[in-house]
């Protein structure tokens, strides 16, 4: 009986991991994120995540990190190693029903030209709940809260999460810049 229960209780918990949870203090569904194992303070970072069912077909997602407070740095005299990831050119993920959306998060340009040995880094998923305001050709147009943009690859584009003055370490993780949006995930890296 007692192994019966055992594993009913784990079927259980595997299943309330695997669906993601609900966030309390806005009531949203979040998301299950993984991050790669041991990542290189020199390399990318790569992650990935179930689509939500709750975003219409054309919207999209994409993540930011950013390096919480970090040894005797401060705003005004912060780190020489990358304090967020690369803001200004950002992967979009767009939801597949039963796959898992993959992004890849660059290193924002610093001093040292790497991730801090050492930090870690709080991360967080964004949906969007319409098209992005370009698509994967060059050039395209401008938006109010988007810089122009080159394409990529198909299905994927780089853009503007948040511009650098309104981000700065160790602040936390941006506002999003375009209307709607909201974090449905969260993640930690560590180097």
């Amino acid at each position: 009986m007692r192994p019966r229960l055992l594993h009913l209780l784990i079927a259980g918990v595997v299943a309330l991991t695997a669906a993601g949870s609900v966030d309390a203090s806005t009531g949203t569904q979040t998301v299950p994120v993984n991050v790669q194992q041991k990542p290189s303070i020199v390399g990318n970072v790569h992650i990935s995540f179930p689509s939500t069912g709750s975003l219409p077909p054309d919207s999209y997602y994409y993540a930011v990190m950013v390096l919480k407070p970090y040894k005797h740095y401060t705003q005004e005299v912060p780190p020489p190693c990358a304090t967020s990831s690369n803001m200004e050119k950002t992967d979009y993920g767009y939801p597949r029903p039963g796959r898992p959306v993959r992004l890849v998060l660059t290193r924002a340009k610093s001093l040292a030209g790497h991730w801090c040995r050492g930090g870690v880094y709080s991360g967080g998923i964004y949906a969007v709940p319409y098209p992005p305001p370009c698509n994967s050709t060059y050039p395209c147009r401008s938006e109010p809260y988007k810089e122009p943009c080159a394409g990529i690859r198909p299905g994927c584009v780089e853009g503007v999460v948040a511009k650098p003055r309104f981000y700065r370490y160790p602040d936390g993780l941006p506002a999003p810049l375009a209307k709607g949006t909201r974090i449905i995930g969260h993640f930690k890296v560590s180097f």
